[in-house]
């Protein structure tokens, strides 16, 4: 495992690397307006692929978990996650295209331009939704560095098509998302062709119960997705209300730097999620293991945004070259976040979301408080807002962990060995 793991996080720190560089050459090129813009629509794809696929990859991953290596399940449980997302993004769709033009056009963005936009936000849609969800087949059957190796050279790609956009001239938010539409639609016929390789060749019919689970752990699930979407959204739309168009962007470059955590969560939906959804034994010890170890990372990152601020802000270029302490509060809102939404979506993709709903009240008595002391109008009291947003994660984390407990999903499978031998 651990050798696995190795060459997997090389591999994602090359591809991600390379990702991170090309998000950075945009806030380094990019006028602050042209950024402002990117940033609203990389926060609204986030939330796009969170609202379509979250619910449903939870209960995809907690059926894969249970029934691998049984291709001809693994061939069910995909066609019902595929349809369950179809269905789910009839209802999502809609208001998230109305956000997303309304944060545009708050952003000076004129009507072309939205127009264009938004309907490369559709097409990215598209192009996520015949690779993401399925891709974790290659996970649980080990081939996880295939899919390194591929997004690697589509992070290159990426480079190489974001240098030539600047000398182009043609650098600007719609050259920029569209760049990323293309690498998302060469991803397909890769991801399509593996993931065939390891199911089962005949047809197969969808299992009732399939689609029953997947659809009560969705509908479970996706009051807190539109939650926590609307909860990451509050920083664009305070932002937005106070037509604050050089913030937004100064918030987008210093997020910009969490991306040198990618190869954190990459290395946790390749291993920890496939790991730990199967774990019979132990299960207390090793998510709070997996948990920490991918928490590591974010701190490093906090440090080196105390003690070396400037090296990191001259990757961001020099629009934002005097936010050093913007971006320590930034630094410890990304790193927060980081390890509280691994921790819980480890639980989460083993079916265990019965009390996420407690983020619900926790981050609406924040939102309520937080204004009493925090100025909005500044920059470093709303990333101080964005932090305080977590406390909703924790609370969810610990209620989840108390109710598996006395669930008796935490025994230990040595106590059921005992018994056995005992018996015997």
């Amino acid at each position: 495992m651990f050798s696995q793991i190795t060459k997997f996080l090389f591999g994602s720190v090359t591809a991600q690397g390379m990702s991170s560089i090309a998000g950075l050459l945009f806030a380094h090129w990019m006028t602050v307006e042209e950024y402002a813009l990117f940033t609203i629509m990389m926060m609204i794809t986030g939330a796009m692929n969170i609202l379509t696929k979250g619910g449903v990859h939870l209960g995809f991953t907690a059926i894969i978990g249970r029934t691998w290596p049984d291709r001809t399940r693994a061939k069910q449980v995909t066609k019902a996650a595929i349809i369950e997302r179809k269905f789910i993004s009839i209802f999502v769709l809609p208001p998230i295209l109305v956000t997303a033009g309304w944060l545009l056009w708050k952003n000076h963005a004129d009507y072309t331009v939205i127009g264009s936009l938004l309907t490369l936000l559709i097409i990215n849609w598209q192009f996520d939704m015949q690779t993401r969800i399925i891709d974790q087949i290659l996970m649980f059957a080990n081939k996880a560095a295939r899919t390194q190796v591929l997004d690697t050279i589509l992070a290159l790609f990426r480079l190489i098509g974001t240098t030539s956009l600047y000398y182009l001239h043609c650098l600007n938010a719609l050259g920029a998302v569209a760049l990323g539409v293309i690498v998302a639609g060469l991803r397909i016929p890769f991801i399509q062709r593996w993931v065939r390789q390891e199911l089962v060749e005949e047809p197969v019919d969808i299992s009732p119960d399939d689609r029953k689970e997947i659809k009560k752990i969705t509908r479970r699930q996706l009051p807190i997705e539109i939650f926590y979407v609307l909860q990451s959204q509050i920083v664009l739309v305070i932002l937005a209300w106070y037509s604050a168009t050089e913030q937004t962007a100064s918030i987008g470059a210093l997020w910009r730097i969490g991306q040198l955590l990618l190869p954190v969560q990459a290395v946790m939906h390749a291993f920890a999620i496939p790991h730990f959804s199967r774990v019979k034994s132990s299960i207390l010890r090793t998510w709070f293991l997996w948990s920490f170890a991918c928490s590591l990372p974010g701190l490093s990152l906090v440090l080196i945004c105390y003690f070396f601020p400037d090296l990191l802000l001259l990757l961001i270029g020099p629009n934002y070259a005097n936010l050093q302490y913007e971006l320590f509060i930034a630094a410890i809102g990304t790193a927060v976040n980081s390890a509280v939404s691994i921790s819980l979506q480890l639980i989460a993709h083993r079916g265990w979301n019965h009390y996420a709903w407690i983020q619900i009240p926790v981050v609406l008595v924040w939102c309520a408080t937080a204004p009493f002391f925090l100025n909005l109008r500044d920059l470093d009291q709303v990333l101080w807002f964005n932090t305080g947003l977590t406390s909703g994660t924790f609370c969810a984390i610990f209620f989840e962990i108390i109710a598996a407990k006395y669930r008796g999903d935490l025994k230990n499978k040595q106590r059921e060995k005992h018994i056995s031998r005992g018996s015997g």
